[in-house]
């Protein structure tokens, strides 16, 4: 990567249109190769963007920073298999008696692997907006959890907001003061913001971030766990969130390198050692390891196909 190919991939971004014809509504391009990073802002865009899904991302090494102090015994035992109800269930009003069993099985992995039970996709924007969101929580704890954890996978944000709620209750603490001190402060992020729904963190989305902090974040998972010679979470922590849990055949495209091809915990895999963080509207946070390759789109574009696509060519073509 150089400054000429780097312009070059700009020039793809700003003339490529979408399925209406309509010019990709861009915020920042960012790639960070080896030690050289490259940032484009379009049409002077200047305010940090909501990364959306990507916030799933954050929240998985924020849980694996947690089970890593409490194996260096700063805190109570806490790992995967982790039950999660008896940590929140003072919080909640649990009206949907026929829930309790299966909740009483869930474990902190089905959290971060979208395996918790539900047969339909809540938590998301159409389905809580004219719902206060002090109820949030009590809203995910009743609908109704249709399969025992683990046996079906459904992408939504219900696990990562309620990994939100166990977290913060686990730990006893602000999440977002603890975060910012364990993760954000670690790697000089001052300017950011993440949303609250109710009294816990959205989790699953509505955190604010400039793309080249999300690059910060993406040297973490390029360099397993590793920031400038600092661990932010071990090497394990690390293998496990990039261990393949589902394969995702219903949103893969085979024939391209940047793909979907499974899920591990937080973050999306495809199939030739690429590993990604992906939001609504065009957030990406790729990592290739084998080109010491981090990438980060930020937008506002809904038809996200045009995008991808150049994401694919910069990997073939660019990197």
């Amino acid at each position: 990567m150089n400054y000429v190919k780097f312009e070059e991939i700009v020039s793809l971004f700003e003339t490529a249109k979408d399925k209406e014809d309509n010019l990709l509504n861009m915020h920042y391009l960012s790639i960070k190769q080896n030690d050289q990073l490259f940032s484009h802002s379009f049409n002077d865009y200047d305010q940090p963007s909501d990364i959306r899904s990507i916030s799933k991302t954050v929240l998985t090494i924020t849980a694996c920073i947690v089970m890593d102090m409490a194996k260096k015994g700063l805190y109570p035992n806490f790992n995967e298999k982790t039950f999660i109800f008896p940590i929140i269930k003072d919080r909640v009003n649990l009206t949907n008696l026929d829930n309790l069993d299966r909740l009483n099985k869930i474990k902190l992995k089905h959290l971060l692997n979208h395996t918790v039970g539900y047969d339909k996709v809540i938590l998301m924007r159409d389905d809580i907006k004219d719902i206060d969101p002090y109820t949030y929580l009590d809203y995910v704890i009743n609908h109704s959890l249709v399969f025992n954890p683990g046996d079906y996978y459904l992408y939504s944000n219900a696990g990562f907001y309620l990994l939100s709620v166990v977290l913060q209750e686990f730990i006893q603490q602000d999440l977002l003061d603890f975060i910012d001190i364990h993760l954000f402060q670690k790697l000089n992020i001052t300017n950011y913001k993440w949303e609250k729904y109710g009294n816990y963190l959205a989790g699953a989305t509505r955190l604010f971030m400039y793309p080249n902090d999300l690059i910060k974040i993406g040297d973490v998972l390029l360099n397993k766990g590793i920031y400038k010679n600092k661990e932010i979470i071990a090497t394990e922590s690390f293998e496990k969130i990039v261990e393949i849990t589902q394969l995702t055949p219903e949103v893969d495209t085979p024939t391209a390198v940047f793909r979907r091809y499974g899920y591990g915990s937080g973050i999306w895999l495809a199939k030739d050692n690429i590993y990604f963080g992906h939001g609504t509207d065009g957030q990406t946070l790729a990592m290739i390891p084998d080109k010491r390759t981090i990438i980060v789109t930020l937008a506002s574009q809904q038809d996200v196909k045009k995008l991808e696509m150049l994401i694919n060519k910069i990997i073939i073509d660019y990197i």
